[in-house]
């Protein structure tokens, strides 16, 4: 993994998802290195000949630009992240993330945080000083195996729920996000009903979803792992990507039929 450093000229940035009203991203690249990113398009914006994936560019000014922006007494919604991991490796070192978690308990934002990272655990003193908290985790998978194929450089699925039932013993609001959900390799019944059963006891009182987003280089990379470790998942891979529509009705289906069986409501996509 390629690691450089560079200086931004902002840190807080409107975001066009529902409900937020600023993302804080402060890495470009992500080391978890998940095969069906749809953050590649951020590419075209590093002057980086790597492969999306295989660099992180650390925004070492981060807090500094994020500390001024606050003076203007910003108000809403923020999220940590929207097109990066805030809880990826080189957290450890540069910890950027919680240095604008200490930035933002002394405001009235409130706070949402989505990540693949039992890191965030390291923050859970600065989480509960914050009074307007949510934070979620992404699972795409029980089967580690599988997990390790398609999102290489995270936390396994397992540490990831026990992540989830230390933040809702200590009173914070956690979610779940199967997203994406990959046809044929994670779009089973056993897989969504097992991951549904999990949050339930670990205390997570939302899951939600996101089928497959078909861009080129994610079916690309998938195709490729299908091929390798998994070619009886193929020819439902392929008939997804042929009709994207039926396959997010067929998830919707599924969903209506599961999430209530394990008390949850769906929010279908």
């Amino acid at each position: 993994m390629l690691v450089t450093e560079k200086e931004c000229r902002s840190a807080l940035s409107r975001c066009g998802i529902p409900g937020i009203d600023y993302c804080l991203n402060p890495y470009t690249g992500c080391g978890h290195g998940c095969l069906y990113c749809y953050a590649s398009f951020m590419k075209r914006f590093c002057d980086i000949p790597e492969e999306w994936g295989s660099f992180v560019q650390v925004k070492v000014n981060f807090a500094d630009r994020l500390n001024a922006e606050l003076r203007k007494g910003k108000r809403g919604r923020v999220i940590l992240s929207s097109v990066t991991d805030p809880y990826q490796p080189v957290e450890r070192k540069y910890r950027l993330t919680r240095s604008c978690l200490e930035l933002l308990s002394g405001t009235d934002l409130a706070v949402e945080i989505l990540t693949k990272s039992d890191l965030v655990l390291r923050d859970l003193d600065l989480l509960k000083k914050l009074p307007r908290i949510e934070v979620g985790l992404t699972i795409t998978t029980t089967d580690p195996r599988l997990a390790r194929l398609l999102e290489p450089g995270a936390a396994p699925p397992e540490r990831r729920f026990q992540a989830l039932a230390r933040l809702a013993a200590a009173g914070i609001r956690t979610w779940i996000f199967i997203s994406p959900v990959v046809p044929g390799l994670a779009d089973t019944e056993e897989n969504l009903a097992t991951i549904l059963k999990k949050a339930k006891a670990a205390g997570v009182p939302e899951v939600s979803y996101d089928p497959l987003n078909f861009y080129p280089a994610a079916v690309s990379n998938l195709r490729a792992v299908i091929r390798r470790h998994r070619p009886e998942a193929r020819l439902l891979f392929e008939a997804a990507c042929r009709a994207p529509y039926c396959y997010r009705e067929r998830l919707r289906s599924l969903a209506a039929e599961i999430w209530p069986a394990y008390g949850y409501e769906p929010e279908l996509p």
